[in-house]
């Protein structure tokens, strides 16, 4: 079914896609959900307004496991690289739900590159921007898992892993959760690729202490931190994993308490993370807090 979202960005194929939506399914854009034919179609014209400015789309990682489909796209231009993760739920050839996470902060410079130059337009938004919805739910039900607090893997994975694998995206957990920053060597190659949004923050040539000084960073500028696992999907070599932090960030008003989603794509060979892909849709969150992400 991710094959819908693709069809409708590379050759404007909206028909495909209004097919396989339903009455009740719901679609993710901007941490806002919208329902209903009139709210979709408007993201559907959205997106073939965003393709008409952009140069190529590649797909750069894709995943499927049971009745879960997830890619992680590239957005190219002259100037620009902008990343989103799409996840596809669907039954019997209808979609249930469409979530899209993207690097929004990125995507604002790629539509506005044009008008820039003209000097008429503010690079970092993007007028039909979704407002967010006021409540942050959890994915993660406490009913559910009753005798701890503090979800891992097992407890929020769909699909299947190996032992090997398991343990790998377990360690990696512990180091972002748990600031295990002795464990990066065993997890991370100095050639594994690991970027935020567009920021490449390890890639080839480099070493593990790059990642440690990112890590370092986000204990540094986010206060109080605690991150908590909201779902994660995978298959034999690659894994989706939807995370939050929530934390106090120093604001001119003060510290404010904020919730920061994440969803980040991985992919794995001989047990070590071979690319490494963070999405933050850093426009939702500054319409939600009224401040920009501190990094």
């Amino acid at each position: 079914m991710l094959s819908t979202i693709q069809q409708l960005l590379e050759k404007r194929d909206t028909k495909t896609l209004t097919h396989a939506l339903i009455h009740s399914s719901r679609w993710l854009l901007g941490e806002r959900l919208h329902y209903g034919p009139v709210q979709q179609r408007g993201l559907m014209a959205n997106w073939l307004d965003i393709m008409s400015r952009s140069g190529s789309i590649e797909q750069c990682a894709t995943l499927q496991s049971g009745d879960i489909d997830a890619g992680l796209f590239c957005l190219t231009s002259s100037s620009s690289k902008t990343y989103f993760v799409t996840m596809c739920e669907h039954n019997d050839g209808a979609i249930k739900q469409l979530l899209q996470w993207v690097d929004s902060a990125s995507l604002a410079k790629h539509c506005n590159a044009d008008e820039n130059e003209a000097g008429s337009t503010n690079a970092t938004s993007v007028d039909f921007w979704p407002e967010p919805d006021p409540l942050q739910l959890s994915e993660f039900d406490p009913q559910l898992h009753q005798y701890t607090t503090h979800a891992g893997i097992s407890d929020v994975l769909y699909g299947s892993l190996s032992d090997a694998l398991n343990t790998k995206l377990t360690a990696w957990w512990h180091i972002w959760q748990g600031f295990d920053s002795a464990g990066i060597e065993s997890v991370y190659t100095g050639e594994s690729h690991l970027s935020v949004n567009s920021t490449v923050v390890n890639g080839e040539g480099t070493t593990s202490s790059s990642i440690a000084s990112w890590l370092t960073q986000l204990e540094g500028k986010l206060h109080r931190r605690y991150s908590q696992l909201e779902q994660v999907v995978a298959d034999n070599n690659s894994a989706l994993v939807r995370w939050r932090i929530d934390a106090d960030i120093k604001t001119d008003n003060g510290l404010v308490r904020v919730r920061l989603p994440i969803v980040t794509m991985l992919t794995f060979e001989q047990n070590k993370i071979e690319s490494e892909y963070w999405v933050i849709d850093a426009l939702a969150f500054e319409k939600r807090f009224s401040t920009p992400l501190p990094f």
